[in-house]
Parts: C-alpha cells; sequence; structure tokens
C-alpha cells in the first residue's frame, strides 16, 4: 500500500534526509520518497501497522499533521 504523510518541520534538505531515513528504517517499508517542498513523504508500505511511520517520524522530531 501507498501512504502519504503530511509533515510539519522540514526546513531544509538534511531535514528531508532525516525523515527519509526514519521511514527507511521502519518495518515493512519498501519505498520512501520526501518532498521537502510539499511538506510530504510518499511511503509504499507492506507492513500490518501504518501507525508505525508517524512514530517513526515524530521519533525524528517532526510532527504528522495528516
Amino acid at each position: 500500500m501507498t501512504v502519504d504523510l503530511c509533515i510539519e518541520g522540514m526546513m531544509c534538505e538534511h531535514c528531508a534526509a532525516r525523515v527519509r531515513k526514519a521511514l527507511e528504517n521502519v518495518e515493512g517499508v519498501t519505498s520512501a520518497d520526501v518532498s521537502l517542498e510539499d511538506k510530504k513523504a510518499t511511503v509504499v508500505f507492506e507492513g500490518s501497522d501504518p501507525s508505525s511511520l508517524s512514530a517513526a517520524v515524530e521519533a525524528a522530531g517532526y510532527k504528522v499533521v495528516a
């Protein structure tokens, strides 16, 4: 499944890279595309608990708003 996350707090490419890395470390993620411009991450997820994606982003210091 594809999951879109709207993320607040990303201000630079370093932030986007941190979010991408956090998402890629979640079990079941096959790819994560993070757009700094759109403040959005699109994740291909084959796991059973999509809330783990939001938890990973928030653990990295960013806020998931949708």
